[in-house]
Formats: C-alpha cells, structure tokens, sequence
C-alpha cells in the first residue's frame, strides 16, 4: 500500500509537499495530520493507509479509475491479513509452563493445535502473496475508453473539489470551479453531458462534452492510438490531458467552463493536432 502511494506521489510532474497534501485531504474532509501521510508514503515502513485517505490521494493526483480498484482491493486484503494476526493472537490460549524443578516434556507427535495453527500461517502466506500480486495492477495496460479514464496530467491552478471518487451508483455533485480534475463518469455530469463540438477529420474524432448542469466540460477522443493525447484547455490557459495507453479512444478529467466555447477540446497526435471546431448541431 505504501509503495503504491509513494508511487503516486513521485509521478506528479511537479512536486506536491506533503504539507500541502495535508491541506488538501482536510479540504475534501479527510482528517490527517503531516506525520500519519508521512508514515503512509514510507515503503521501508509500511503501514495501511485508511480508506478515505487512499480515496482522497487518488482524487488529489488525478489517477485513474483502474489505480483506485487496485488500490481499494490491496486495502481489504491487506486490512483482512491484519485483522487475522489478530484474532489469532487473542484467541491462542496460553500453554502452561513447566512446574519450577521439573523439565518440560516434549510431545510424542504435533497436536491438534499445532495443526491449527499450520493451517492459519498457510492462509496467511496466501494472502500475503496475492496481496503483493496486487502492488503492480495499475502498471498493466487496461482498454481505456469514456468508461475507464486512463493516466492524467494537469497542468494551471488546481482548485480545491467539494467532491471526491465515489463508488458507481452514488456520483458525485459538483459545479464550475468544484469540477476541476475529477472524473465525469464518478459524477453527476454525465447524466445531462452533451457533444457540444466536434472535428471535422475523416478518420480521428474528437468531441468536446459539456455538461450545464454542473458548468463543466471535458475532451473524448476515438480511433486513436497508443500515445495519442486528449486534450482540453481553457482561455485561462489551464488544461487537461490524459495519454492514450492502449484502446481506441479515452477522455480526460474535467475543466470547469460557464459554456462550451469557453473550452477548446483537441487530439494530440504524433505528427498533427485535430480540434473540435464544429458545433455539433451544424454538423447534423
């Protein structure tokens, strides 16, 4: 858990402190101090970060939606592995020691409860190794489309959301400035989202999606390949980009936008850009 987000933390292209980390995870609710973060980001210590911190850190760094599976699998395993160890020391009964000037007697054969405990340590090690087949999920390459966002880079201001990564089937409320870099299909937005724009190239498509009831839009990109980028960007000169890992199309995170022509939605690709540049309806 500790290497994985120390690994978040490290790929951000530039360097958050952990002070402002802190700042950041009490904006969005999360209770934590500077030395508990500290703890959780040491892989030489590791320690189980809380669930709500795992959350808040995935939001906070933009990661995609396959990190945050990942990472909340490796969480309840590891939290079960733990929660093991402990019953097992609290239900253990305590063997009496040898009575004072006597010689302990060593057992003609292994126990019944020595078998238990075999058994227990056996599971233990299972669990310990599908907990360390998990650290490196979100290094394999995953389809990415509008329903598996991909890897996110941002750059300008990054204001502060009043909502965060929510399971599917409770989605998140937000609106304008509260949208910045979060997922749409984690919220609200998409149920209202529209094709506002659209390019005009025979083979690459892009789209500019808006959604008025939270103020807020965002770039998709098909029939693209590895490497290509979807960008969106505002008159501000704020953006944001995720880079094609594999699949035929993506999309990036949010930027607020009061209406579409506020926002300007492209396809980085290697030896051109294409932008939406057609309003959607004089396309039809």
């Amino acid at each position: 858990m500790s290497a994985l987000l120390r690994q978040w933390w490290q790929s951000e292209t530039a360097v958050r402190k952990q002070d402002s980390l802190v700042a950041q995870l009490k904006a969005r609710g999360v209770e934590i101090t500077q030395a508990t973060l500290s703890r959780y980001l040491d892989p030489a210590k590791p320690q189980i970060a809380r669930e709500d911190v795992v959350r808040g850190l995935h939001a906070i760094f933009g990661r995609p939606e396959e990190e945050l599976t990942a990472a909340l699998d490796l969480w309840e395993r590891a939290t079960t592995q733990r929660t093991a160890r402990q019953r097992l020391r609290a239900t253990a009964p305590q063997e009496p020691g040898p009575a004072r000037g006597t010689s302990p007697q060593v057992p003609p054969s292994r126990s019944p409860r020595g078998l238990l405990y075999g058994v227990v340590a056996a599971v233990l090690v299972l669990v310990g190794v599908g907990t360390l087949w998990l650290i490196t999920p979100w290094q394999r390459d995953q389809a990415s489309g509008e329903g598996s966002p991909g890897a996110v880079r941002a750059t300008g201001v990054v204001a502060t959301p009043a909502a965060s990564q929510r399971p599917a089937g409770d989605l998140a409320v937000c609106k304008g400035e509260t949208c910045f870099g979060l997922e749409p299909n984690h919220t609200v937005c998409r149920t209202d989202a529209v094709t506002a724009s659209v390019d005009t190239d025979p083979v690459i498509g892009v789209e500019l999606r808006y959604s008025a009831k939270c103020r807020a839009a965002w770039a998709k990109i098909s029939n693209t390949t590895q490497g290509d980028i979807a960008r969106i960007s505002d008159r501000a000169g704020r953006t944001r980009e995720y880079t094609q890992i594999s699949g035929r199309d993506a999309h990036t995170t949010m930027l607020p936008a009061a209406r579409p022509q506020d926002v300007t939605a492209c396809a980085v690709l290697a030896a051109r850009t294409v932008c939406a540049t057609i309003p959607a309806e004089a396309r039809d």
